[in-house]
């Protein structure tokens, strides 16, 4: 059982640096003062925080992360493709990290961040397991060269996760940059490469109210296994329709609601 009302803010493929720096900054402290005036307990930031590669992409970072630290209340990161674009150690430490998979607790909701690119093109995994994983690149056409995969050690730490919120009376949210289904996807933009592993993990668990992910571009949903799969439209593309630059979601017992920055309720969904 959901403990009150929690709202909380999210925003996804903000890629810092692709286009005019001081734009981004005033409508990114746009998105601040929407989750700050309407009660955000926090924020969470989807994937794709920055463009470029090498030195542009280092300088993008140190960009955007401060911007993002104006943000008054506690923002949340989840890593995406272009995140990595610098390396994950400087990613971590400009997004005060110490692991890109992690969870946090309020409300009697255990949120769980998952890493997608644990196993990507630029990876060697070292088992058996993993280095399957890393073969589906070559046979699932969904499997694209800008996605990655969950490698087993930190499956393996999803599933105690899982085990001890099932165990605690929790309700779970997740956060992945890259979507789960299909359904919440397309084949240019791709999927985690391992969805069917990952899902055929959560399906095992009743108290998961949603999977909110980015990656696409376009917002998408699909409910499967009692689960909201929901893949947020992108802050890149605010300036065109339907002008979406971030959103609020708003959980109590019965329901799940999905605001657009003008307070326009997108989706309001039943929490089973």
């Amino acid at each position: 059982m959901v403990n009150g009302t929690l709202k909380f803010g999210i925003i996804t493929d903000i890629h810092f640096g692709n286009g005019d720096r001081a734009v981004e900054k005033k409508d990114l402290h746009g998105c601040f003062e929407f989750w700050e005036n309407n009660g955000s307990a926090f924020a969470v930031q989807l994937g794709d925080l920055i463009d470029g590669k090498g030195p542009e992409a280092i300088d993008n970072l140190t960009g955007a992360t401060a911007v993002l630290r104006k943000y008054p209340g506690k923002l949340y990161h989840v890593a995406g493709n272009h995140c990595l674009g610098a390396p994950l150690e400087r990613y971590l430490e400009e997004t005060g990290l110490s692991s890109p998979y992690y969870t946090f607790s309020t409300n009697n909701i255990r949120f769980i961040v998952l890493h997608g690119m644990d196993i990507n093109p630029e990876t060697n995994p070292e088992s058996d397991p993993d280095r399957s994983r890393k073969n589906l690149l070559m046979s699932d056409p969904w499997a694209n060269l800008y996605c990655g995969a969950v490698g087993q050690i930190q499956i393996n730490w999803l599933v105690r996760q899982l085990d001890e919120a099932r165990k605690a009376g929790e309700k779970v949210i997740l956060f992945c940059h890259f979507p789960l289904l299909k359904e919440t996807s397309d084949q240019p933009h791709g999927l985690l490469w391992n969805h069917d592993e990952i899902t055929g993990v959560l399906r095992r668990y009743k108290n998961i109210i949603a999977c909110f992910t980015g990656h696409l571009h376009r917002s998408a949903y699909f409910k499967r296994y009692g689960i909201h799969f929901m893949t947020m439209a992108p802050f890149i593309k605010r300036n065109e329709p339907p002008y979406y630059s971030c959103g609020m979601i708003e959980l109590d017992n019965a329901l799940l609601t999905v605001y657009d920055q003008n307070l326009n309720d997108l989706y309001k969904l039943k929490i089973d």
